[in-house]
């Protein structure tokens, strides 16, 4: 029986350390690249998040903002910029490693919590009815089934009702600026006493300690915290991969946290009358809601509520920081980002040959160990 392969397992394994040394070899350049884009972000972040805010002060809640005294509203500014500086400060390669290895962390607990679910599932039901079909555990409710909910019919038609759905979180309607007290924000943004997600508005913006309920949806699935603690990129080509998309999750894992610190500053004074939930962000992100028309960094979501004697329907708005509109309105973010997918591409194609290559390799070693384990013949034997 002869190798599956037409080379040698020598020459098999001389192509593969060639496809890690050019990766070795390009390494320094994909960091350059990705160091140039987060340090023009950085530039350019204090100038969008000023103009997505101008926007939603003047053009969507400007009454609100006329009521503001001078003090709340320099206050205000001086906040938004606070959360800014301090989110501009984790925006590094260096910052976003760490971060891409905790929310590695974050799926590899979630995965071990819903086995462990699945087997305390099935081992009641065995002990109830060996005969019984297998019981699929309920998923946890979407984002799509959140907005589907708030269809119910809330308790009163006055301005600042609380609109209390079944998922782990409160959409609040305040009416009047003045109407947004303290005890309002603590009580909508805190974790219900049925383990749902939510932040507490005194929550850092920078996220990285988001808890065992929130279960972000983006997650570095299938990743090992260890492939971003390495100190240096990885030289096999499928872990590099895997490494850039766990450095694009912790990018938008940064921008949706400092969205959400800015949308709670907005609350706290009474600016925007509505805090959408980080798990209606994340949607929002994978285009699983359904949002309105808006300028650049903006969300607005109608909301299905039945509006006796209101003339618009109602919309939930907030600040929703996209890399995609950021690059869209920054031309050297763009140019940043043709760097780096023109390396992601070349990237692919070595990571195909790789994969191939090494698929080869191990036919071929197997092969060989097979016929190494062959009970040979005895000696004279016929």
């Amino acid at each position: 029986m002869g190798p599956a392969s037409d080379e040698p397992g020598s020459d098999l394994v001389g192509a593969i350390e060639a496809i890690r040394s050019g990766v070795i070899a390009s390494n320094p350049q994909l960091y350059r690249h990705l160091a140039l884009y987060l340090q023009v972000l950085r530039q350019s972040l204090p100038e969008r998040v000023e103009r997505a805010c101008f926007h939603l002060a003047t053009r969507f809640h400007s009454r609100r903002y006329l009521a503001l005294d001078a003090a709340a509203r320099r206050g205000l500014h001086r906040r938004v910029a606070a959360h800014v500086l301090r989110c501009s400060s984790l925006l590094t390669v260096e910052q976003l490693a760490v971060l891409a290895a905790q929310m590695a962390r974050e799926s590899a607990r979630r995965r071990r919590r819903l086995q462990r679910r699945l087997l305390e599932r099935l081992a009641r039901v065995s002990d109830s009815d060996p005969s019984a079909d297998l019981v699929h555990p309920t998923p946890d409710e979407s984002p799509e089934a959140a907005l589907a909910d708030l269809q119910a019919q809330p308790d009163g038609s006055e301005p600042g009702f609380v609109v209390q759905t079944s998922l782990p979180f409160s959409l609040r309607l305040i009416d009047e600026p003045e109407a947004a007290p303290a005890e309002l924000i603590a009580t909508g943004l805190r974790p219900r006493p049925d383990g749902g997600g939510g932040h507490s508005a005194d929550d850092e913006d920078d996220g990285d300690a988001t808890g065992e309920s929130e279960a972000s949806p983006w997650a570095v699935e299938g990743g090992d915290p260890s492939l971003w603690q390495q100190g240096r990129l990885p030289d096999d080509p499928l872990e590099l991969l895997r490494w850039l998309d766990g450095m694009e999750l912790a990018l938008q894992r940064r921008l949706r946290n400092l969205s959400h610190g800015i949308n709670v500053e907005l609350l706290r004074v009474g600016l925007s009358p509505t805090l959408l939930p980080v798990s209606l962000l994340d949607a929002a992100l994978q285009g699983r809601v359904d949002s309105a028309q808006a300028p650049p960094q903006l969300l607005v979501l109608p909301l299905p509520f039945p509006s006796p004697g209101l003339v618009d329907r109602p919309q939930a708005m907030a600040l929703l920081l996209r890399s995609t509109d950021l690059e869209l309105e920054e031309p050297r973010l763009r140019t940043c980002r043709r760097r780096l997918q023109h390396h992601r591409q070349e990237l692919r194609r070595m990571a195909d040959r790789f994969r191939r290559l090494q698929r080869r390799l191990d036919i071929h070693q197997a092969e060989r160990l097979w016929l190494q384990d062959l009970p040979q013949a005895a000696p004279g034997a016929d």
